[in-house]
């Protein structure tokens, strides 16, 4: 007997290494070789690599394919009785070939030329239907074949196959077969053999599918003659809908006078029905245990009674008040896949005689398809009603994430928790820690200003002290509830849910309070819901107790970004130059290709010995150093007075990973050039560099028109990024908005944190200065729709914009010191275009202009008048603009419904008014907000002198 080892060198399934003797080593190298090539995506054979590596030469690897193959062949049944001769020479017509798992290597209704011979591994042979679905037929194995049966029909595939995992098979073309069968003819027995087997199995096969069909054939005859499914099991209808379908369905199908589904309410203990086929009235309960139809629910079987009126059961009196005479009945449980008993389905009088035993089965397979359409039918209620809820959930968390003012986010809150619990007011109540108090200056339906009360008061209290959830059917019978707060407002509370408001450590950090559920009590659901919109409360809290944070590296990263216009360079640890901005490259009149990979001993020579004794010292000491008015000579003979700011550069494991040289440039035409080119277009630059008198400190008076741009939802996004992406970001969207901005002639006068304040009209004044500035916050909005758009195709979220213009007055020049000093402008509608900018937030606009830029643009732009606001300071009110698009643009159906309801909403007709801002809150943000002011209004009615002037609130 051979051992295990003479057995493993013999099996087919060795490794070519076996068969090259080679020492070990050597094939541990290139099996480690071709791991390494199979990652990079390349698959190549060890042989090829032993041959290309020069261990093996090209006639030694082809005997010990040779051998391999032979070894193969003698594994498979095809060739068991092939002498070593003859063997050897068929060798020569057969050729191995791999196939990974998953390749679809036959396809059915194709031509091919060849088959196989498994020598390792497994496949799946299937067909597709008529409908495209695939139909397994078998999966051959080790020593079997594969397409042996095209060699017999022109080499037509009769199926596909499939690799189930790699497999390692013998290939042979059918044009060779002919020629294998000379070489030895007792091949072509064997051969026909595995043919005559291949049929036999699938004979067996057809035998077994057309004893399926005949069966399938059956039963869908009998359900196609009874039963029409698309009439039952629909997602379409209404449960009352889907009663009165399934009645009159189950009346056709059973041949029955008169048919009823009742449905079982498990609460009330009653059988209910919307229809009862025949009588007037449409709806009828019965308790369950009463009459025919409660004993079945009772007991959960089938009756099948032919006289009526001899079983004690039935009820007789709905025939006497009916005139009805009930003959025979078939009543019989509707059970659902989960064994539950949902209701009752009873047929009453079979026209042609009484119900049969065939007619129980068929009654049998009705009520499985009733159970399935009712569940089906309430499923896709409660699917829709889930997405509801979750649409209104996403809503509320795009409303966190895109603004850190607390009162505004939780004002939305709690009016989606209103919305979506469908309730009649809610409350958010945070707590003091300092006082041990709970405080809230959001509560729906409330006028005071901020309702404080201690943290132990109440139900909200009891909560806040507990961490309990409540949910309360009667506020007035539970003794923790304080109804002074009804007292004082004058609503009623009847039911009322409350949850904890916790921080991610778990402590309680206030109460979320939702009011009398409309329509009923507050379910389990509604609190899984609610817990899901307090986590996001608590996260809103949270960022704003990180915003200060935030606000200290947004300062940074405009000093980076000030930064900018001096020339950058970064070290490694060995002196080699890696990145240069492009102010480096002009300084150093050099190119991006030239500088990385230089060493900047070298490159900026003995000529610079103070800046290279500066660089050598922060590499030994770690320090920064900066030095001021250094004389830097570039190549040429060339020189400038730079100021230096060279620091260690820091990696996120705190580790050194080089420095970073800042260069500045402070000769006197570049220092006064660079600083007007921050803010002023280079034309406007030309003029005031030609004109002495004005780059001095003092101001000029004139008419102004000034905008403010604001990115939306700048710190939400900043805290999903790291410091450089947060840069790297701002740095993308400025350079887009300023470009636009000098296109236009404006004056960029400042960066405010992700916002830019721009002039129009200074220095220098234009005939047009509003409209410009109306088209560069239109043509801004539109840049910033195609960054979006690239952010996308980017996988990163896109950026929203807001902007505020106001024309006026303005004081206009440098201010600071005859060494530092910054150009600015300084007006009430400074003030007044910020504040305008910050109310497109309030409305859901996008540009909002005062009344005397509105005067100004004239009818170039299609306008909306947004509101009367009065400016604290201001005596008189000043009527705010909305910018739609230029003239003749599509105006949107809901901006004139606005516009309607805007007319009312000034004559005190808030009622009329609000079921216009209603129409069009769907689609138009500021129809959103006048429809709650109206609504305020109508419950709270403003004094008689009001004039319809909104108090502007400081932000």
């Amino acid at each position: 007997m051979e051992n295990s080892k003479d057995m493993l060198k013999k099996s087919p399934w060795q490794k070519i290494g076996r068969y090259l003797g080679l020492e070990h080593s050597s094939m541990t190298q290139a099996l480690a070789q071709q791991k390494d090539m199979s990652r990079r995506g390349i698959r190549k054979p060890v042989g090829e690599i032993l041959l290309e590596t020069g261990k093996i030469g090209r006639n030694e690897l082809e005997a010990a394919l040779r051998r391999q193959r032979l070894d193969r062949m003698r594994s498979l049944a095809l060739f068991a009785s092939v002498d070593g001769n003859k063997l050897n020479r068929l060798c020569d017509l057969l050729e191995d070939v791999t196939i990974p798992a998953g390749l679809e290597f036959i396809r059915q209704d194709t031509v091919g030329d060849c088959f196989y011979l498994i020598v390792f591994g497994s496949v799946l042979v299937f067909r597709h239907d008529d409908f495209g679905e695939e139909v397994p037929l078998e999966t051959p194995g080790a020593g079997e074949s594969i397409g042996e049966m095209g060699y017999f029909s022109d080499g037509k595939r009769s199926a596909s196959v499939r690799a189930l995992e790699e497999s390692l098979l013998l290939k042979i073309s059918y044009r060779n077969l002919q020629e294998a069968f000379n070489i030895s003819p007792e091949l072509g027995v064997h051969f026909l053999n595995i043919v005559t087997e291949r049929l036999r199995r699938t004979s067996i096969r057809f035998q077994e599918t057309v004893k399926k069909s005949r069966i399938a054939e059956k039963s869908l005859s009998n359900l196609y003659d009874f039963l029409d499914l698309s009439e039952i099991v629909s997602l379409n209808l209404s449960i009352e809908d889907l009663i009165e379908r399934v009645v009159l369905m189950a009346g056709k199908i059973m041949k029955a006078d008169r048919a009823t589904l009742f449905l079982l309410d498990a609460a009330a203990g009653e059988l209910w029905s919307m229809v009862a086929e025949g009588e007037k009235s449409r709806e009828i309960r019965i308790p369950v245990g009463t009459g025919i139809a409660g004993w079945v629910a009772q007991h959960g079987k089938m009756l099948n009674i032919k006289d009526a009126y001899q079983d004690p059961r039935f009820n007789q009196d709905v025939d006497r008040r009916t005139g009805y005479r009930t003959h025979s009945i078939l009543c019989g449980p509707v059970v659902n896949l989960q064994g539950e008993l949902i209701g009752v389905i009873q047929v009453i009088n079979r026209k042609d005689g009484v119900f049969t035993k065939h007619d129980e089965s068929l009654f049998r397979v009705l009520s499985h398809q009733i159970a399935i359409s009712v569940d089906n039918c309430r499923l896709s209620r409660r699917i829709m009603d889930s997405y509801e809820k979750m649409s209104v959930l996403l809503d509320v968390v795009t409303s966190v994430s895109q603004s850190m003012d607390l009162t505004t986010v939780i004002a939305r809150i709690v009016e989606k928790i209103t919305q979506i619990l469908h309730a009649e007011r809610s409350s958010l109540f945070l707590l003091d820690k300092q006082t041990g108090e709970l405080w809230s200056r959001v509560a729906q339906g409330l006028s005071y200003a901020e309702i404080r009360f201690p943290r132990n008061e109440g139900l909200a209290g009891h909560v806040a002290c507990s961490g309990e959830v409540l949910n309360i059917r009667d506020a007035y019978q539970d003794a923790r509830f304080n109804a002074e707060v009804d007292r004082r407002s004058g609503f009623t509370t009847h039911t009322v849910l409350c949850l904890p408001l916790k921080n991610r450590e778990g402590e309680i950090i206030g109460v979320t309070e939702v009011m009398n559920k409309q329509g009923g009590v507050f379910t389990e659901d509604d609190e899984e819901l609610l817990r899901a919109l307090t986590a996001q409360i608590a996260f809103t809290l949270e960022n704003a107790q990180l915003f200060e944070r935030v606000a200290s590296m947004k300062n940074y990263l405009e000093s980076v970004h000030e930064s900018i216009a001096s020339a950058i360079l970064t070290l490694d640890n060995d002196y080699r130059i890696v990145t240069a901005n492009r102010a480096a490259l002009k300084l150093f009149r050099s190119t991006q290709e030239a500088l990385p990979g230089q060493d900047i001993r070298a490159f900026l020579g003995q000529d610079n010995g103070r800046i290279l004794r500066h660089i050598e010292k922060i590499y030994d000491a770690h320090c920064a150093a900066i030095d001021q008015d250094v004389e830097l000579t570039l190549s040429g003979g060339v020189s400038c007075s730079v100021n230096l700011n060279f620091v260690p550069l820091i990696g996120h494991k705190q580790d050194d990973q080089g420095l970073v040289l800042v260069f500045e440039d402070i000769s006197q035409e570049k220092l006064l050039k660079g600083t007007l080119l921050r803010y002023m277009a280079p034309d406007i630059v030309e003029k005031v560099l030609n004109d002495p008198g004005r780059p001095c400190l003092g101001g000029v008076r004139s008419r102004a028109t000034i905008m403010f741009a604001d990115i939306r939802g700048f710190t939400a996004l900043a805290e999903t990024m790291s410091a450089e992406q947060t840069m790297d970001l701002l740095n993308e969207c400025f350079t887009v908005l300023v470009d636009i901005l000098m296109k236009y002639c404006g004056v960029l006068d400042k960066y405010i944190g992700d916002a830019i304040m721009a002039v129009f009209g200074v220095p220098f004044a234009h005939q047009d200065d509003a409209l410009r500035a109306v088209r560069t916050a239109m043509e801004m909005r539109e840049a910033i729709g195609r960054f979006n758009e690239t952010r996308r195709q980017r996988g990163h979220a896109p950026i929203g914009i807001g902007f505020g213009l106001a024309t006026g007055e303005v004081v206009s020049g440098n201010i600071g010191s005859e060494k530092r000093m910054n150009f600015t402008v300084i007006g009430d509608d400074v003030n007044i275009a910020q504040y305008l900018e910050k109310q497109n937030k309030f409305y859901g606009t996008g540009i909002l202009i005062s009344e005397a830029t509105k005067m100004e643009v004239g009818d170039a732009y299609v306008t909306r008048l947004i509101d009367r606001i009065l400016f604290k300071g201001k005596k008189n009110p000043v009527n705010v603009y909305e910018v739609l698009g230029e003239t003749g643009c599509p105006v949107h159906p809901a901006v004139m419904t606005f516009c309607e309801g805007l007319g009312l909403y000034h004559q005190r007709n808030f009622r009329d008014a609000g079921r216009l801002f209603e129409q069009g809150a769907a689609s138009d943000p500021p129809c959103r907000c006048y429809l709650e002011r109206c609504r305020h209004f109508e419950a709270n009615p403003p004094p008689p002198d009001w004039n319809g002037v909104w108090m502007a609130q400081d932000d």
